[in-house]
């Protein structure tokens, strides 16, 4: 994993600053059409679908540009695929609230119910320590998640609970500092980014996450490596009854 390559690889392309800028764009467009709910959801399908792109390039070349702002369906398919995965993994976090939001509902009822008010604490400390547990173990197979169906390119492989917990696995500390780094320079870029009129915030996170793009195709290449056909052994020719017999 070469870190400090994913920080500067968006800068190395000649194109960036016009990459960085619809990028941006499309983040103010859905920043200002925000109560459209609609808008908003196209547009991180697309900014979604181009960071897959940037995976499966970063894991065939090391040393890939920034793709292209072309074939806009694919992308959003891409996206829209992503979120929905990504909804699903999440899932178990809204169930695990369901039983908190029920006893509160009770308490409100029966408000005068000590017993009832007891179980309610306990329930919810119970029920938040799982939701809790969960969602750090969510966010540290996100990486895994996103890489396996960029590659696959199938709905189903942002499902497959075996390789994605078995890179996650394999590669955790890989994860862990993948996680870290793209919380610092959130931060950072997130400041920054406040810094410019605050509309900047829209350019320097999409800066993040063409980072994240480049972080998770490196990740790539050591979980899911390119297989050269070149490398691939050809089958031996075995031969028939009839040859044996001519011989």
């Amino acid at each position: 994993m070469d870190y400090g390559k994913a920080l500067k690889a968006v800068f190395e392309d000649k194109d960036w600053i016009g990459v960085i800028l619809i990028g941006g764009a499309l983040g103010l467009v859905s920043l200002l059409f925000f109560w459209t709910i609609i808008i908003p959801f196209i547009v991180a399908a697309v900014l979604y679908g181009y960071m897959m792109q940037y995976i499966r390039d970063v894991r065939v070349n090391a040393n890939a540009g920034l793709p292209d702002w072309t074939d806009w369906g694919k992308k959003m398919a891409d996206g829209f695929k992503l979120m929905i995965v990504q909804f699903i993994w999440a899932l178990p976090l809204f169930i695990l609230l369901m039983p908190v939001l029920f006893m509160f509902g009770l308490l409100a009822l029966y408000s005068d119910s000590e017993a009832l008010a007891v179980i309610t604490m306990i329930v919810s400390f119970g029920t938040m320590l799982l939701a809790m547990i969960y969602g750090i173990v969510f966010v540290f197979l996100i990486p895994a998640i996103t890489i396996n169906l960029a590659v696959q390119e199938d709905f189903s492989a942002g499902l497959d609970v075996r390789t994605i917990f078995g890179m996650t696995k394999s590669h955790f500390v890989d994860i862990l500092i993948i996680l870290i780094l793209l919380y610092g320079i959130s931060y950072v870029a997130g400041w920054v980014g406040m810094l410019l009129l605050l509309f900047g915030v829209v350019f320097t996170s999409f800066w993040v996450m063409l980072v994240r793009g480049h972080l998770f195709g490196q990740l790539a290449r050591l979980a899911l490596p390119v297989v050269d056909p070149a490398d691939t052994p050809l089958p031996v020719p075995v031969e028939s009854k009839s040859d044996l017999a001519t011989d």
